[in-house]
């Protein structure tokens, strides 16, 4: 038997925690999670896979697809769970805007390059970096960071900017650095966080 879990119109986070719901129910029983957007589909792929458990993925076309996922059990053959993220014993800065400060414009972009660059420049670095609203356009074609960030991701700085950011200014094909994230994701990062630094 193969229990369906229809996750169409669905926003973030919604498909990720309804298929968990379903694994965790499943006793080990394989699932079919349908997804009608691209966003969606990896979410919840990552989420799956991070759990430690299998999916494969259908393009049924028309942007839907057919996530079949087989749940790793364990010796009483209930659903195995990895625990939670590597921010659990570190610094997660959450930045929410495209520039530092409330005054020019400019000074500001001027300001969250320096912030970055010398985020890269310090010990300890934060484990993640996670951006929203119009902190996604730093991670984007075109932003005036990208070298910053890449260099973060080369000390092993997590970088994650939302899906759904992405996506309301269209700018979701334009990601150059780090994943897209999804409100579950960010929400765990920042109950997991020893340390949340908010810009």
């Amino acid at each position: 038997m193969v229990i369906q879990i229809d996750c169409r119109k669905q926003t973030c986070p919604w498909p990720i925690v309804n298929t968990k719901k379903a694994i965790e129910k499943a006793e080990g029983e394989k699932l079919l999670t349908i997804v009608d957007s691209i966003v969606s589909r990896d979410n919840v792929r990552r989420f799956v896979q991070s759990q430690g458990h299998s999916v494969e993925i259908e393009d049924k076309g028309g942007g839907l697809f057919h996530m079949h996922i087989t749940p790793k059990t364990d010796a009483n053959g209930k659903p195995s769970v990895v625990s939670g993220a590597s921010t659990a014993s570190g610094v997660v800065v959450f930045i929410t805007t495209d520039k530092l400060g409330d005054g020019d414009e400019r000074l500001g972009i001027i300001l969250m390059k320096a912030f970055l660059n010398t985020l890269h420049d310090s010990e300890p670095k934060p484990e993640k970096v996670i951006f929203i609203n119009d902190g996604v356009k730093l991670s984007t074609e075109g932003s005036e960071m990208l070298d910053s960030l890449e260099a973060l991701t080369e000390d092993g700085v997590e970088i994650v900017s939302c899906g759904t950011c992405l996506t309301y200014y269209d700018i979701l094909d334009k990601l150059k650095c780090g994943v897209v994230g999804n409100m579950y994701d960010i929400v765990n990062s920042l109950l997991e966080a020893n340390k949340i630094i908010k810009i």
